[in-house]
């Protein structure tokens, strides 16, 4: 379970009732630019609207060699907090805009570090919001779309709007958003140079008036190697009051990386 923990944890710092499909326009007299901001129009007119959510999520691992599987409690507040605890609190994670902690008492270790630290650790830029919008279906690195001529429109393929983040970077990000909703179909990062590349899909759930995450399962490669991880999130509910009880315990042994 540490090691599912673990690589859950970094990983987050690395339909229902369909809604009628709006138009984008596609005729000669539109040019791509404009194309890509309506998608990205709707794809923010798509963000779930709501204050906290509460449920439980199941997470699975399997890099060919070991599986596990763990239920874990599951509470998010928009723009401030999410909170995961393992049955009857063996182990625990808080992650805030500041930082990202967790601690697990099979072990007795902790890991409580700030998102540059982590961010130099994975070779990518990580931080509150991009894990927020990984959790909800939302496009990682919204901040690309305001600015000109870094997002290359696709064609369209399987039925999705295809959007490919073009800067200086060696990584490659390509959004396929869905047709009838706009909500993001997959996100798929790759790093030829390193032979990195993840794919994250997401099937959707309709809760209350929000459309929401089902499952998101992330598929990641570096050269021959393979591993999977799959979230189903389960009985979700809106806004309801809610708390992030977490305290590392004393005597626990610190989780540290070398730089």
């Amino acid at each position: 379970m540490k090691k599912l923990l673990i690589i859950f944890t970094l990983l987050f710092l690395t339909v229902g009732c369909k809604t009628k499909r709006a138009v984008v326009s596609t005729t000669g007299t539109v040019t791509a630019e404009k194309q890509v901001q309506e998608i990205w129009r709707h794809h923010l007119a798509s963000f779930p609207a709501f204050k906290t959510l509460v449920g439980s999520v199941q997470v699975s691992y399997n890099d060919g060699k070991n599986s596990q599987s763990l239920p874990l409690s599951f509470r998010m507040e928009k723009d401030k907090a999410i909170w995961l605890s393992a049955p009857l609190g063996i182990a625990k994670v808080l992650i805030t805009p500041e930082k990202a902690a967790f601690f697990n008492r099979l072990d007795s270790t902790y890991f409580n570090g700030d998102f540059s630290y982590i961010s130099r650790l994975l070779g990518v830029t990580v931080d509150f919001d991009a894990l927020q919008n990984l959790l909800l279906g939302n496009a990682l690195y919204a901040s690309y779309f305001e600015k000109e001529k870094v997002v290359k429109l696709l064609p369209e393929e399987n039925n999705r709007y295809n959007l490919q983040i073009i800067d200086e970077s060696p990584v490659e990000v390509i959004y396929r958003f869905l047709p009838d909703t706009y909500r993001v179909g997959s996100t798929e990062v790759l790093e030829p140079v390193k032979q990195q590349k993840a794919v994250a899909t997401y099937e959707y759930q309709q809760v209350g008036e929000v459309l929401l995450p089902h499952t998101l399962k992330i598929v990641a490669t570096e050269g021959a190697n393979q591993t999977e991880i799959s979230i189903e999130f389960k009985g979700i509910e809106l806004d309801k009051s809610i708390n992030f009880p977490f305290k590392i315990p004393e005597g626990f042994k610190e989780i540290t990386v070398d730089k």
